[in-house]
């Protein structure tokens, strides 16, 4: 044995002798009578956890931020996936300016348009044009000459599934797809509020008032200020500026065009799911 570990040796036997001489140590028997009672009653004095850090290991800054950053991606992440589709203009009949959040783009001009009409922007169409929307496989919407409203969003794939329109003046045909079940379209005018889950109907703003004809399906329409009535296929109830309320059999005429309006959704709505939900180029788009 090298002479360092036998001088170790020797002070460690040296160091177990002097312990094993010590005298024993009686506990202190008021420690013991306390810890006694403390079993027999539950009650122990509350002490601050002692925390012990792992050697070698130190979560530094970059790693705490890393975590409200990884959450925020994923919520961005969340929210993107969770857009629906945008709108296609579809057709664009007739000439003269559309005025879209204030900025009045050509007929002429069916890209620009197409790019300025998105969820939320307010549109005026002109006098002898008609503007047609299709929002994929969800809804298409028909705007006619003279009528002002605020373009609904698309409705989100898994929330935000209730979206909303306003029509200030002018006519909207509204038509939902297979795409739309679980979704919910809440159009207000002046004086009456529209709630959509499912149907073919015109939303009719008129200076006597609001007459919503529904052609097929139910929806449910009333005084802003007043109850929810269902109106069924067939039907219309109209809306009074001062909110009185009349119900009816639906104008013929708009029977008319709504039946058709619903075949052109219909095949818009095949055509669009065969193509991918692609936009329509401007050279697609009638004149």
């Amino acid at each position: 044995m090298s002479e360092p570990n036998q001088e170790r040796s020797a002070a460690e036997r040296r160091a177990q002798e002097a312990v094993r001489g010590l005298p024993p140590v009686s506990a202190d028997p008021v420690f013991r009578a306390r810890l006694a009672g403390s079993f027999a009653s539950g009650d122990f004095p509350a002490q601050a956890p002692r925390i012990v850090p792992l050697p070698g290991y130190r979560r530094g800054p970059v790693a705490w931020i890393a975590v409200p950053a990884a959450a925020a991606a994923a919520l961005v992440f969340a929210l993107v996936l969770n857009q629906g589709p945008r709108w296609t203009l579809t057709a664009a009949e007739g000439g003269g300016n559309v005025v879209v959040d204030g900025r009045p783009i050509p007929m002429t001009h069916p890209a620009d348009l197409a790019r300025a009409l998105r969820g939320g922007a307010r549109v005026v169409v002109p006098e002898g044009a008609e503007l047609h929307l299709a929002n994929a496989d969800r809804m298409m919407i028909v705007a006619t000459a003279g009528t002002e409203f605020v373009l609904p969003a698309a409705p989100g794939r898994w929330y935000g599934r209730t979206v909303g329109a306003f029509v200030r003046y002018g006519t909207l045909r509204v038509s939902t797809r297979p795409g739309f079940a679980g979704s919910r379209l809440v159009v207000t005018t002046p004086e009456a509020r529209v709630e959509v889950a499912g149907s073919t109907l015109a939303i009719i703003c008129e200076e006597a008032g609001t007459c919503v004809c529904v052609l097929d399906g139910a929806v449910a329409v009333g005084p802003l200020a007043g109850d929810m009535e269902q109106v069924p296929g067939g039907m219309r109830r109209f809306v009074f500026t001062d909110g009185s309320t009349e119900m009816d059999e639906m104008r013929p005429m708009e029977r008319m065009k709504l039946t058709d309006f619903r075949e052109e959704a219909a095949r818009v709505s095949v055509e669009g799911a065969t193509a991918g939900g692609s936009d329509l180029v401007a050279a697609d788009l009638p004149r």
